[in-house]
């Protein structure tokens, strides 16, 4: 007797030869993938019928801050700083353990209902050193498999010194390094969650830090994630204070390596580019956060030219979306876009960021990323039979340039339905939404009367809304 056996349907494996196979079925047990084949014969406890689907991987969202899925269409439009400050400072220094949750329960479903089955969440927004374990936990309840990165703040959260009343996040080194060896030692490969490291970035950790985070990773053997040459500006700062750009200051004190994670990576040179391909370390992008604030767009087609692992992530609330098939879409038009080159970036690349690309960068590709024989059942169906899909012909294309969140139709995580026929069976949604609502009101009321404003704005009769409440509070 096996748990759950699906039948007759096309199998993208995403293995090493990227095997297809059409009317295919797969045999699950005690959380792993049991069989794969034709025709196969089992007594399952359940059996999906899989035609007119696609089975594939689970998608990999590789970076993510999960804490602001409660607070996105406050603050819009903005470049990077007035965004900090304006909108997300204000809100998110007063999240408490329950808002935290809350949080990671919304951005659980969204990641369920459109085919993601493993999250990196990059979490250092502790306001409240319990606002990890309660995300974490929540992931769990969820089905979702995660990697965890206990962030580490002690000089600034995004350039800006403790001094403001909004850095209620940062904490003392000493602190921050108890606490990450705690969390790790209560949750590193315990049930589905992993754990690494995770400086804000070079500007928002002190040196010091910086050296002991490196230290601690190694001692535990686990990644260090970081965001790395996101904006232009971070370069200036690194240049100033070390001589040497964003990345090659990772590089000349170890950072770099098969256990250096790194989000964004927009403002590389060739020479950083060169550093990454050489030591074997792993990049996390996220196009439309990157977009969205101006940041710029990484030379991904340049990245996988010189074989380096490239990830997906949709970032925080920039994004406006945890559906990676949107964010995978993003990365493939801005890279044909920008070189002016329609062969780029293929669907094959965009497909593998999403999956074995993904796992790849969190070190989890033994286990996940792909459907082979004795790897973790975290699979995904994908109603085919729908006009603007069709069940034959290429599939890849298809998957990648027509398929939205919404046409997932079942998600299977460690070999657990967590969503059957489009119903989340993990989280009750309806809860959820009245949760979120209730949090959101919250927040915003603790946020003060700026954040109110950004939300009783007027139609702006010339450029962002948020600039004419700027000048008429001037």
């Amino acid at each position: 007797m096996i748990d759950l056996l699906i039948k007759n349907v096309t199998i993208i494996t995403m293995d090493a030869h990227r095997n297809v196979i059409q009317r295919g079925d797969i045999a699950i047990k005690d959380g792993k993938i049991l069989s794969i084949g034709t025709d196969l014969v089992f007594e399952a406890q359940k059996t999906i019928d899989g035609t007119n689907c696609v089975a594939m991987p689970g998608l990999v969202n590789a970076h993510t801050h999960v804490y602001q899925a409660l607070i996105e269409g406050i603050g819009y439009d903005m470049h990077f700083d007035p965004w900090n400050w304006r909108f997300l400072f204000p809100v998110v220094s007063k999240m408490s353990p329950e808002h935290a949750e809350v949080s990671a329960e919304v951005a659980a479903i969204e990641m369920i209902k459109s085919g993601t089955t493993t999250v990196s969440d990059h979490w250092y927004m502790h306001t409240d050193l319990q606002n990890i374990y309660r995300v974490t936990d929540t992931f769990d309840r969820a089905g979702l498999r995660a990697q965890m990165v206990y962030g580490l703040l002690d000089q600034t959260f995004a350039g800006e010194r403790i001094e403001s009343e909004y850095m209620t996040m940062i904490q003392r080194q000493d602190v921050l390094l108890a606490e990450a060896r705690r969390y790790y030692d209560q949750y590193h490969n315990k049930k589905r969650t992993t754990v690494a490291l995770g400086p804000g970035s070079t500007e928002d950790i002190s040196e010091g830090l910086m050296l002991k985070t490196r230290d601690l990773a190694r001692e535990l053997d686990i990644n260090v994630s970081t965001h790395v040459a996101g904006w232009i500006e971070i370069n200036a700062y690194t240049m100033r204070k070390f001589g040497k750009r964003d990345l090659e200051h990772l590089h000349a004190i170890g950072l770099t390596g098969p256990h250096g994670v790194f989000f964004h990576s927009v403002w590389l040179s060739n020479h950083e580019i060169e550093i990454l391909a050489e030591t074997g370390s792993k990049v996390v992008h996220c196009p439309m956060a990157n977009s969205y604030l101006g940041y710029g767009i990484a030379p991904v087609s340049q990245m996988l030219s010189r074989g380096i692992t490239v990830g997906l992530g949709t970032d925080g609330a920039a994004s406006y979306t945890y559906d990676l098939w949107e964010v995978g879409r993003a990365a493939a038009m801005l890279q044909k876009a920008t070189k002016l080159d329609g062969e780029a970036i293929t669907a094959e690349e965009i497909l593998e960021m999403m999956t074995i690309g993904g796992a790849r960068a969190l070190g989890l590709e033994k286990e996940i990323g792909s459907v082979e024989v004795g790897k973790k059942a975290d699979i995904i169906l994908i109603d085919f039979n729908q006009l603007h899909l069709l069940p034959d012909a290429r599939y890849v294309p298809k998957l990648v340039y027509s398929t939205h969140g919404s046409d997932v139709k079942d998600v299977i995580i460690d070999g657990q339905l967590v969503m059957e026929n489009h119903k989340v069976t993990t989280l009750s949604e309806e809860k959820v939404m009245a949760r979120a609502m209730s949090a959101r009101k919250d927040l915003i009321a603790m946020a003060g009367q700026d954040t109110r404003d950004l939300l009783a704005a007027p139609w702006p009769k010339q450029g962002p809304y948020w600039r004419a409440i700027t000048k008429e509070q001037g």
